[in-house]
C-alpha cells in the first residue's frame, strides 16, 4: 500500500468493494469477489479511466418500466449493449444507478470519457486505448466469474474522437457479450442524430432505449424524495407547490428537462430558506425563476390601461391599437382558444407606420422586456431551400423562449413553402423540429407584418388620413386591402392564411402632424441621451421660423407611403441632428449648454425658392445666470 493512502471498504451491488483512496482520488480499484483481492497493478486502465457507479443520492421513482427494459436488454443473448437516448437532465444516470441496485450480480463502472480521451498524440491512440480497456475488463470477468457493466455517458464524444476509434468499437461491441461485458451508452437524441446515427454498423450493435422526461406525478414524487432527503418535507403541505414548480419549469424553462429543472428550482428555493429564512411558497418560486431565467411569472396586465400603455410608444394608430387591445382582453381573461397560440395578428401597412414598434411595445407590456420579442426577417427565407433552416431557427428560438412575441417581418417576401409551414403553426400551435421534438407555440403571440397593398395605402393617404389613426374609414378600405393581398404576386396570402388570424390589423399612413409628433419625441430622447452621457444640456429650436422638427419632416422630403414614414424621420434625425451635435461636443468638450437651430431659407417656407440652402447648426448657449 502506498504511503498516505487509506484502505476503505464499501458495499457496492451487495458486495464488499475495497479501494485505496488518496487525497487526489482513487489510486486503486479492487473488488472482493470469490475471495480474491484485485490489485490496481492488474487493472491499471480500469483504475485510471473508470470509477464505481455511485449509489443514487435520491429515491428513484416512476422509472420501473425503463429499468425493466434495461435489465431485459442486458440479459439478451446477442444484442446486449444498450444506448439510452434521453434529453439532458431526464435521469439517464439515475436509471443506471437504479438498475445497478437490482442487478447485484454484476459490477457497474462508469467510464470517464474525458480522461479516456486525454493525453493522446495520434487518432489511433484512442482506438488502442479502447481495445486495452476492454481487454482488461475481459480479464476481470474471466478471473472473477462476475459480469461487468461499463456505463459510458456522453457516448457521442468517443464517436467524435476519430473514425479509427469508432471502427475499433465495432468488434469490441460485437464480442462484449461473450466476454461477460455489457455496455450501457448514453447520449441525447440531438447528439445521436448529428454524430452517431450516420454509422449504421455502430447503430446496429446497440439496442436503443428512448427515455422520456418524467411526467407530472413522477416529478412531484421525486421532489418529495428530495425534500425528505434534506429533512424539509414537513414544510410542505400537499402537492400544490411541487405541482406549481413542475408547471412553471415546463412553461418557462423548456431548454432543460424534467426532473432536473424542477429539482434545480427546489434546490435554489431551499438555499433561500436555509440562509435567509424565506418562506417556501409561490412567491419564492417566482423570485427564483426571475433570478435564474429572467422571467417574471407574476406579470399581470392591467386590462384597463392597455390602450394607454401602447399609445405612449406608438403614435396616431388608434384603430390598430384598439384591435390589439380587444384580443389582449380575451387573453387576460384566459378565454382564448387553448389549442392555438394565445393571439395571432397580421399587421398590414406601409413602411415606417409603427408595425414593428407596436410589436416591441407589446413585448414590453406583456413580458416587461423586449428580450421576449423573437424577430425574423422573412426576406432571408425567400427560397424553397431555406425551409428547413427556417423551421430549425423558429423551433430553436421558441423552445428557448416559449413565452414570447414572434415577429415575422415582411411575410410577403418568404417562399410559399414557409407560408404553408406557418399555416400549421397558426392552426395547431405546435411544430416538430428536425429531431422530431415537438415545440409548443401555445404560449406565444404571433405577428406577421406586410408592406403589400401599397396602392390602397397610397389612396388612403390622399383622402382619409387623420392625425390620430382613428380608422374612421378603415372598414371600407380594409376590404380593399384584403382583396389586394389575396391578389398579390404568387398567392403569398391565400384566403386560408388571412382568415386564420385572430385579428387583421391595418395601419393607416402617417399624417404630417403625426410625423411632427414622432420627430419631437425622438428629439426629446436625444436630449436625454446627451444629458446622461455628456452632462450637456441640449436646447432645440422649435419656433415658427427655424423649427428643427418642421425642417426634418418638410424640407426635401418624399411624402409617398413607401418613403419610410417614421423610419425616414429617424434617419434624418441621425444624419441632420445627431451627427451635428456629436461633432460639436467632440470639438468643444467643455461647453455645457448647446443649442441647435435651422439656418438659411427653407423651400417649404419660400415658395419661390427651388434649391434649399437651409441646414442644422449647433452653437454654444450662455449658461443661465
Amino acid at each position: 500500500m502506498q504511503s498516505g493512502a487509506v484502505l476503505t471498504t464499501l458495499i457496492l451491488n451487495g458486495h464488499a468493494v475495497s479501494h485505496i483512496a488518496e487525497r487526489g482520488g482513487f489510486s486503486l480499484l479492487s473488488a472482493v469477489t470469490t475471495g480474491q483481492v484485485l490489485d490496481e497493478a492488474d487493472y491499471p486502465l480500469l483504475s485510471a479511466y473508470t470509477a464505481p457507479v455511485k449509489a443514487a443520492e435520491r429515491e428513484i421513482v416512476g422509472r420501473t418500466q425503463e429499468m425493466m427494459r434495461i435489465q431485459a436488454g442486458l440479459s439478451r443473448p446477442e444484442l446486449s449493449n444498450l444506448l439510452l437516448l434521453a434529453p439532458a437532465g431526464s435521469g439517464k444516470t439515475a436509471l443506471v444507478q437504479g438498475t445497478m441496485v437490482q442487478d447485484s450480480g454484476r459490477l457497474y463502472l462508469e467510464v470517464n470519457v474525458a480522461k479516456l480521451g486525454s493525453n493522446l498524440t495520434h487518432q489511433n491512440d484512442m482506438a488502442a486505448r479502447l481495445k486495452e480497456l476492454f481487454d482488461e475488463a475481459s480479464t476481470f470477468t474471466m478471473k472473477t466469474g462476475r459480469g461487468l457493466v461499463l456505463f459510458i455517458d456522453e457516448f457521442h464524444r468517443i464517436v467524435q474522437s476519430s473514425e479509427v476509434a469508432t471502427e475499433a468499437l465495432l468488434p469490441l461491441l460485437a464480442d462484449s457479450g461473450t466476454r461477460g461485458i455489457r455496455i450501457i451508452a448514453a447520449t441525447t437524441l440531438e447528439r445521436f442524430d448529428k454524430v452517431v446515427s450516420s454509422n449504421q454498423a455502430l447503430v446496429e450493435r446497440l439496442y436503443r432505449i428512448n427515455v422520456p422526461e418524467t411526467d407530472k406525478a413522477t416529478t412531484v414524487e421525486i421532489l418529495w424524495g428530495y425534500a425528505r432527503r434534506y429533512k424539509v418535507d414537513h414544510l410542505f403541505y400537499g402537492n400544490q407547490l411541487f405541482e406549481l414548480i413542475y408547471e412553471y419549469t415546463n412553461r418557462y424553462v423548456p431548454a432543460n428537462s424534467q426532473p432536473r429543472k424542477s429539482v434545480f428550482v427546489l434546490d435554489a428555493m431551499l438555499g433561500w430558506y436555509t440562509k435567509f429564512g424565506r418562506r417556501l411558497d409561490s412567491q419564492l418560486l417566482a423570485d427564483v425563476l426571475y433570478e435564474s431565467e429572467g422571467i417574471r411569472v407574476n406579470i399581470k396586465v392591467d386590462a384597463a390601461s392597455i390602450k394607454e400603455q401602447l399609445s405612449k410608444r406608438v403614435l396616431s394608430q388608434e384603430a390598430a391599437i384598439a384591435a390589439i387591445e380587444s384580443r389582449l382582453q380575451t387573453a387576460v381573461a384566459d378565454l382564448n382558444n387553448q389549442t392555438r397560440p394565445v393571439s395571432t395578428f397580421l399587421f398590414s401597412g406601409a413602411t415606417g407606420v409603427g408595425k414593428t414598434e407596436l410589436a416591441k411595445a407589446l413585448a414590453e407590456l406583456l413580458f416587461d422586456s423586449e428580450r421576449y420579442l423573437l424577430q425574423f426577417d422573412m426576406t432571408e427565407y425567400s427560397q424553397p431551400s431555406s425551409l428547413d433552416r427556417f423551421r430549425e431557427e423558429l423551433t430553436s428560438r421558441v423552445w428557448m423562449y416559449p413565452y414570447s412575441i414572434i415577429l415575422l417581418d415582411e411575410i410577403e417576401k418568404a417562399c410559399g413553402a414557409v407560408t404553408k409551414l406557418l399555416l400549421r403553426v397558426l392552426y395547431e400551435g405546435r411544430l416538430t423540429n428536425r429531431n422530431n421534438r415537438e415545440v409548443s407555440f401555445l404560449n406565444s403571440y404571433i405577428i406577421l407584418t406586410t408592406n403589400a397593398a401599397s396602392e390602397v395605402y397610397a389612396q388612403m393617404e390622399a383622402y382619409v388620413v387623420d392625425d390620430n389613426g382613428s380608422g374612421q374609414y378603415m372598414e371600407e378600405y380594409e376590404r380593399l386591402i384584403r382583396r389586394s393581398l389575396k391578389d398579390a404576386g404568387d398567392s403569398k396570402f391565400p384566403p386560408e392564411l388571412i382568415n386564420r388570424f385572430d385579428a387583421f390589423v391595418p395601419f393607416q399612413p402617417l399624417s404630417e402632424q403625426t410625423l411632427l409628433k414622432i420627430a419631437r419625441k425622438n428629439l426629446r430622447d436625444l436630449q436625454k441621451r446627451v444629458s446622461e452621457i455628456h452632462g450637456v444640456e441640449l436646447l432645440i429650436a422649435d419656433n415658427e421660423k427655424n423649427s428643427v422638427p418642421e425642417f426634418l419632416i418638410k424640407e426635401n422630403i418624399d411624402t409617398s407611403t413607401d418613403a419610410g414614414g417614421a423610419r425616414g424621420v429617424i434617419r434624418r434625425i441621425d444624419s441632420k441632428v445627431t451627427a451635428v451635435v456629436s461633432r460639436f461636443i467632440n470639438m468643444n468638450p467643455d461647453i455645457r449648454r448647446i443649442g441647435i437651430r435651422v439656418e438659411g431659407t427653407t423651400v417649404y417656407q419660400d415658395v419661390n425658392k427651388r434649391i434649399s440652402d437651409a441646414y442644422i447648426q449647433a452653437f454654444p448657449v450662455q449658461a443661465k445666470s
